[in-house]
Parts: C-alpha cells; sequence; structure tokens
C-alpha cells in the first residue's frame, strides 16, 4: 500500500520550511514516528517524525529546499499501519490547501482581468512586532533582490509570506505595486498571527558607574574603526620564570602574576613601536606620541569595570609592577582608589586569563590606540623543534587597535615582539 507523507504544521501556524538534512533515504525501512528529516522553520531546527511504517520509495525534494505545509515529502511502500490521525498538523495542512498545490489565506473569486489567481493576495500583514512574517530564508532572498516584503502579497498560511511569494514579486514587479485598495475583492481576512508570548521582565536603573562605562563604550565602539588580530604564545619558559620567583616574590609580600609580565612586555613593545603609545588628534589632523608609557589595567569590580594605571611601566621591574597591580585592584575593590590612579593611561590591558577566557575582542579606550586583551594559559599539544609532539603551555591573546594609525603589518609585527618578549623572559630583561 502506498502512503505520501506531507510536510506537517510542526507548529506555530508554520507556513513553510526548509528540509535541512534528511534522515532517511531510499531503500530504508521506516517504523511509525521513527525520524525521518530535519526541518527548519523561522523559529526552530525540529525534528519530524514518520506516521507511517514502510519502506521508503521516493524523497520529493532535496536537503536544502524550502517546502510548504502539504506539500508531499515522502512515498512509502507500507503495511497501512499509521494513519493521518496520528498526524494531525500534516492533516489539517492538506485540508487547508484543499485541492490547489498553493495555499491560500482565504478563497475568493479571481477578477475577470487577472490569470493569476494569487494576485488578489492580500499584502502581507503585519505581526504584533511590526514584522511580516517569513521564514529567515525568505528574507535573505528578498534582501538580496531588494524586495520590500510589506509590499509582498502573502499566500501561506496564516499571512506568511513563502518563497514562492518572494520569487513572484521579483519576477512580476508590477503586481507588488499594485494600489492597497487591490485587496478589497478578498471575502475574508487571513487569520491574525499568534499572539507572541509574554515575556516577563524586571527593569533596573543603570547606576552612574554603569552609565559612563555604557557611554564611553559605545562612542569608542562607534568612533575608532578597530582591527583585531589573534594569536598565540608557548610559554613554558615563563611558567617556569614565575615558579622560579614565585617564592622569592611572596616573602616580599607580593603575588606574582602572569600579567605583571605582560604589563613590563607591552611596555617594552610600546617603546620599540611608538605608534602602540599614540593617540589620534583628528580636530587637528595630527599624531600624538607620548613620552610616558602608561598602562591601564583592567579591574572588574562588583559596580562596574575601572581601569587604574601603572605610570612609566617601562621603567619599573617586573616585581614592582606585580605590587602596583594588586595595590590598585585592592583599592578598586574597596572604592579608595583616587582620581589620579585613573588617568593617563596611554595603552590598555584586559585579562580574562583568570576567568579561563581565550581569544576576544577588547574595546579601544579614548585617547589610546591599542589595546591587549590576555586570555588563559592551557596545556595544549604542540611540535618541538625536532617535530615530536609535546605538551605546551600555551597562552592566548588579542590585540585590537585604531585602523586610523596601526595597519595591519605594523599590528602583527608587535604582536610578534611581544611574543619573543613573552616566551621566554630572559629576552624580556633585555629588551632585545
Amino acid at each position: 500500500m502506498t502512503e505520501i507523507f506531507k510536510m506537517p504544521d510542526i507548529g506555530e501556524g508554520m507556513a513553510e520550511g526548509e528540509i535541512s538534512n534528511w534522515l532517511v533515504k531510499v531503500g530504508d525501512q521506516v517504523k511509525t514516528d521513527d525520524s525521518v528529516a530535519e526541518v527548519q522553520n523561522d523559529k526552530l531546527l525540529q525534528e519530524i517524525l514518520s506516521p507511517y511504517s514502510g519502506k521508503v520509495t521516493k524523497l520529493f525534494v532535496d536537503a536544502g529546499t524550502t517546502v510548504q505545509v502539504g506539500q508531499p515529502l515522502i512515498e512509502f511502500d507500507g503495511d497501512g499501519s499509521g494513519s493521518s490521525a496520528e498526524t494531525p498538523a500534516a492533516g489539517a495542512a492538506v485540508q487547508d490547501n484543499s485541492t490547489t498545490s498553493t495555499p491560500a489565506p482565504a478563497p475568493a473569486p479571481a477578477p475577470a482581468a487577472s490569470e493569476q489567481p494569487q494576485s488578489s493576495a492580500p499584502a502581507a500583514p503585519v505581526a504584533s512586532n511590526g514584522n511580516v512574517l517569513a521564514m529567515p530564508s525568505v528574507r535573505h532572498f528578498a534582501f538580496e533582490h531588494h524586495l520590500d516584503l510589506a509590499q509582498v502579497p502573502a499566500t501561506g498560511r496564516h499571512g506568511h509570506i513563502t518563497m514562492a511569494d518572494a520569487q513572484k514579486a521579483v519576477e512580476q514587479p508590477q503586481q507588488t505595486a499594485a494600489p492597497a485598495a487591490s485587496a478589497a475583492p478578498v471575502s475574508a481576512s487571513p487569520e491574525p498571527a499568534p499572539a507572541p508570548v509574554e515575556v516577563k521582565e524586571g527593569r533596573v536603573a543603570m547606576t552612574p558607574i554603569r552609565k559612563a562605562i555604557a557611554k564611553a563604550m559605545a562612542t569608542q565602539n562607534a568612533t575608532i574603526p578597530t582591527v583585531t588580530n589573534f594569536d598565540q604564545i608557548e610559554v613554558s619558559k615563563l611558567v617556569e620564570h614565575r615558579k622560579q620567583f614565585k617564592a622569592m616574590a611572596a616573602d616580599q609580600s607580593i603575588h606574582l602574576t602572569y600579567l605583571a609580565y605582560a604589563v613590563k612586555a607591552l611596555a617594552a613593545t610600546a617603546k620599540k613601536f611608538p605608534e602602540l603609545n599614540a593617540s589620534v588628534d583628528m580636530d587637528k589632523q595630527e599624531i600624538v606620541y607620548h613620552d610616558d608609557i602608561n598602562i591601564g589595567v583592567a579591574v572588574s569590580a562588583p559596580n562596574g569595570l575601572f581601569v587604574p594605571v601603572v605610570a612609566q611601566a617601562d621603567r619599573k621591574s617586573i616585581l614592582t609592577i606585580a605590587q602596583e597591580i594588586e595595590d590598585l585592584a585592592a583599592a578598586v575593590r574597596d572604592g579608595s582608589i583616587k582620581g589620579n590612579q585613573m588617568h593617563g593611561a596611554t595603552i590598555t590591558i584586559s585579562n580574562l586569563g583568570s576567568a579561563r577566557g581565550t581569544w576576544f575582542t577588547p574595546i579601544i579606550n579614548a585617547k589610546e590606540v591599542a589595546i591587549l586583551g590576555l586570555g588563559s594559559i592551557v596545556k595544549e599539544p604542540i611540535v618541538a623543534d625536532d617535530g615530536s609532539i609535546v605538551a605546551g603551555q600555551v597562552m592566548k591573546f588579542s590585540l585590537s587597535y585604531d585602523h586610523r594609525l596601526i595597519d595591519g603589518m605594523l599590528g602583527q609585527t608587535s604582536l610578534n615582539y611581544f611574543k619573543t618578549l613573552m616566551a621566554d623572559p630572559a629576552y624580556m630583561l633585555m629588551e632585545v
């Protein structure tokens, strides 16, 4: 007994869906409620189940095809088990479509001058959020063809615009330009779109600090043309160096961190590549090179993000930098940080390593042209000089820079120098 499985409505008044992936092929034996395909609609990707048992004898469409509810999908040579009652969504779609292959919102006699029954379809209804009802694939097609979906007559169930509607509008644009009065012959309106699910929410006022952060981040992200380079460093020698001197630092009540090494290495890099330690004055059309290298260090606190400054970092030892970072972070968190400790940065470091972060795109601060993003150090397999695979200690990092001043080649060249210093603290001390 031959059975035809048609595209079901998998929820929310779906008009059409895309067959993302077939889970069966011709010749497969399928049982009732076996998964046969993955369907993507405008909400989710969902598996559809077979209402029949039997052998798959035909797949009507290829994967990647957008099909309408009620359109044939699979032909089975079955034993008669399964029924339309087991798949009410598919059965409803066939009933809604009646004997036509293209669903319409309501049957209506076509005007005598028209040879296209769909030309009397109403313009696309608008959902409660102000958007027309269409799948992402239809919206993408409309974007590529400069098509205003709000002017496209909708023939899908519940007023959805189908791919066929959009394609017809592109092929016959004069139909979409018809005045709104053309919808008058329609005897019945399409069913209203389902009401959106109410989302409960709570609102709190921004704190003054959060307002300042939000304004600064939005302004800087919108006004600085930013490029971010991502890279990584094998830092086994750095790990060993810190392990060797960590106890000595602790004897001086200093917590020696990888961040202190990074501040020292970045200061040396900014000294070698002064473009990193500069500003852009667009009012005067000038580049401002700073004599001092002052490293801003982003510190997260319960009430927001602060960037205290390690001043003249290129002139300080790693232990001095480590102590200063610790003192500044403590002042931020207990609220005793002073205004002069927060000003004058010429380049900044944002560290997500302690949170097990990897690569990210830090936003450049005002009056600066670069910011370094540090990730965590993780054990990864690496290729040694002799070609063998060994366990390495790898640090991820990112450099965002202002493309008005720093070109890609300069950005990567400066990163390579930073990598050299971080890979071996002996180079950092020598500033080769």
